[in-house]
């Protein structure tokens, strides 16, 4: 009552300019490995990593081409381990396991009349040729 003026009433409080906060921190952020299951980091960790997989996979298919090398070697022409290698791809395959087992089949009979031809003749039994099972007058 001195001054003849009234107070006016207090302004609203305005965050000051001058004296900034630290940047806002994210509200309920779950972490990305190790949170709960319904959190958007858990997509990670469900089931087999597709990379690892199809690298285990890749692994599988040289290791049995590696093994079927080492079986029965191709022969040393240039056209002999590409081929092999497709052989052995394919017999892997679904769609050509039963084609490429065929083939594989027929390679074997005539490595093993190779072999019965080179044991009639080392051991001098020509006339018995006609004898053998499965084997006819050609």
């Amino acid at each position: 009552s001195g001054s003849g003026r009234a107070p006016s009433p207090p302004a609203p409080r305005a965050q000051p300019r001058s004296a900034p906060r630290s940047p806002p921190r994210p509200m309920a952020t779950s972490p990305k490995r190790g949170g709960a299951r319904g959190s958007r980091g858990a997509e990670d960790t469900l089931g087999p990593d597709p990379a690892a997989k199809a690298e285990e996979r890749i692994v599988q298919t040289f290791d049995y081409c590696a093994k079927r090398l080492l079986e029965s070697p191709p022969p040393d022409n240039g056209d002999g381990v590409p081929l092999f290698l497709l052989q052995a791809l394919c017999e892997q395959h679904p769609r050509y396991k039963a084609q490429a087992e065929y083939r594989r089949l027929q390679a074997e009979e005539v490595q093993l009349k190779n072999q019965l031809k080179k044991l009639e003749e080392s051991r001098g039994v020509r006339g018995r040729r006609g004898h053998g099972a499965g084997e006819g007058a050609k």
